[in-house]
């Protein structure tokens, strides 16, 4: 079936305005074994054990935050999944006002990397609560994550597929790692 997956059936779709169902159940599994085209998806992704420690960190954070905390996966995306952590169970507030913060965990499908924030109803980065650094980097240094600072995300990205976002998007770390592509 891998053969359903060449230049001939995707020139075919664009052409059809259709995805044939052989060369979408192909790819799907190509995806599902981890033969990704290295953008979304590396070439060497473990989906299964991704799956289990992505499990394993929205368990852990649940537990440090004392409450059930959602979780989804990314589509068409490097980013592999988030957990969300709610304002309720967080120490996190806005500066002037105090509102009560939710918090969000990503981690992507690239090299282990993760990372978190505060989200914000002015669009803003707000300062996290010591706490709710220290739980969420202990959840996700346990299982093995490397986090990367938003800050560091936030910066231009020069790497080696900028060919992909395009000449008129502003590409960040972010983009590349933690968004869809």
């Amino acid at each position: 079936m891998a053969g359903d997956i060449g230049r001939e059936s995707i020139l075919r779709a664009l052409v059809d305005g259709i995805v044939p169902e052989r060369t979408l159940a192909a790819s799907n599994e190509r995806v599902a074994r981890g033969d990704g085209d290295g953008l979304e998806v590396p070439r060497d992704f473990d989906h299964a054990a991704a799956q289990g420690r992505f499990d394993r960190l929205a368990e852990r954070l649940s537990g440090a935050f004392g409450c059930p905390c959602d979780s989804g996966l990314a589509q068409d995306s490097a980013c592999f999944g988030s957990v969300w952590i709610p304002a309720e169970a967080s120490r996190s507030r806005t500066k002037r006002t105090r509102i009560p913060l939710s918090l969000t965990v990503s981690v992507s499908k690239f090299g282990g990397l993760a990372t978190y924030g505060a989200s914000s109803p002015s669009g803003r980065h707000p300062h996290l609560h010591p706490d709710d650094r220290q739980r969420i980097e202990q959840a996700l240094t346990g299982l093995g994550y490397l986090i990367v600072p938003e800050r560091i995300l936030a910066t231009p990205y020069d790497g080696p597929n900028g060919w992909a976002f395009g000449p008129t998007v502003d590409a960040t770390w972010s983009t590349r790692f933690f968004s869809h592509l």
